[in-house]
């Protein structure tokens, strides 16, 4: 390395070093330097997040009514996302598993036969990609 690369190296270096340590030994907080403060307490905030399920559950079920289904409660989507967490912890072990001998393997032959044929835009014989 010539003697420029490594003056910028180094300056880097030195450039860096000197934000982490004005980083960890300033006095306050980045929240004291920019003024910012929370604008709602967490207490109001869980109210809101329950509001928001509260609000978006009604609303599927006006659609599941319009459409004839059954609606669905509060227990129905805390069971799915039971379901769904169950399931993603069993997919997550079977991966750590490793891969097992009754995965399909893949054939060229098969996946190429179910893939339409596509035709090209050009029809023209001279043409070219520039």
């Amino acid at each position: 390395m010539d003697e420029f690369g490594l003056f910028v190296f180094f300056a880097l270096v030195v450039l860096v070093l000197i934000f982490l340590a004005i980083g960890r030994y300033y006095p306050g907080s980045g929240a004291e330097q920019v003024d910012w403060r929370p604008t709602r307490s967490p207490g109001l905030e869980a109210e809101l997040e329950l509001e928001d399920v509260d609000q978006m559950i009604e609303a599927q079920n006006e659609r599941r009514r319009a459409s004839g289904r059954a609606e669905i409660t509060e227990q129905d989507v805390h069971a799915k996302v039971r379901a769904d967490e169950r399931w993603r912890r069993e997919q997550a072990d079977r991966y750590a598993q490793g891969p097992s001998l009754t995965m399909t393997t893949w054939k060229p032959e098969t996946a190429t036969a179910r893939l339409p044929r596509v035709q090209p835009r050009h029809r023209d014989a001279n043409f070219r990609f520039p």
